[in-house]
């Protein structure tokens, strides 16, 4: 099976997962899912999008539902989150060929190299979530995590999502320490979190921090995605959040799955 549709039918499990009718004939929006479809809510967005690309699924945008886009008069309540979806292709294929996987006894090279850029991409999707809670949770503007995204990226190629989010934390120290001391504005925090996060991250790979990580707070649900990556394909569980997102990580999670097999 081509690694882009392993990938294809993750994406398609976990919306199923989050959001579908008993029928399976169709997605609720985002903004009434039962649970996080993915940690970040661009990644979301990606999802539904790329799952649209391939044609599982479309926009539920009918004629007579059209309308209600086309006048109405509280538009600005409208937007990607509140679009439901039609489910084009029927969800067994989906969740057998994910079964099928977790059954293999041999993991392809090309599989494993798909997963964990799959596993790289929501790492990074769970500390930039974790930065923007953080800052809103300290009355900052949770936008600045958007520049922090090259520090935290270079963070997660050596250390893990729980080890990232300590360092998202104590940078975060260094923004309340400048705003209480004064004499910086606000552009110039956004920018002072996101070096701080670098400067981390330089520091703890060079000076060999022994960083334990940070739980993952109850105030940010799991994702419907990381628990099937994690949970259901991989056999990652706890070790998706604290161990770096590797092949070497994945082969032991595998190689642990298959002997419960």
């Amino acid at each position: 099976m081509p690694t882009s549709d392993l990938t294809a039918d993750l994406f398609f499990v976990a919306a199923l997962r989050a959001g579908a009718d008993s029928a399976h004939t169709r997605l609720l929006p985002l903004t009434r899912r039962r649970e996080p479809l993915a940690p970040h809510n661009r990644f979301s967005q990606r999802i539904l999008l790329a799952l649209q690309a391939l044609r599982y699924i479309e926009p539920e945008l009918s004629l007579s539902h059209a309308e209600d886009w086309l006048y109405s008069r509280d538009w600005i309540t409208y937007g990607f989150a509140d679009v439901g979806w039609r489910i084009l292709k029927p969800s067994g294929e989906s969740v057998a060929a994910l079964q099928h996987w977790a059954n293999e006894i041999r993991s392809p090279a090309a599989a494993l190299e798909a997963w964990v850029n799959v596993w790289q991409d929501l790492a990074l999707a769970e500390v930039a979530e974790y930065a923007r809670w953080s800052l809103a949770r300290a009355a900052f503007n949770p936008e600045w995590a958007d520049e922090a995204t090259s520090a935290l990226s270079d963070g997660l190629r050596y250390f893990s999502i729980s080890q990232v989010m300590y360092l998202v934390h104590i940078a975060l120290r260094s923004i309340a320490l400048a705003h209480q001391r004064g004499g910086t504005s606000t552009h110039q925090l956004s920018h002072i979190f996101a070096s701080a996060i670098a400067n981390y991250v330089y520091r703890a790979m060079n000076e060999r921090w022994t960083i334990r990580g940070m739980a993952r707070s109850m105030d940010l649900p799991r994702s419907s995605i990381a628990a099937v990556f994690a949970d259901e394909v991989t056999g990652l569980g706890e070790s998706y959040l604290y161990e770096r997102p590797s092949i070497e990580s994945l082969r032991r999670a595998i190689a642990s799955l298959e002997v419960v097999h």
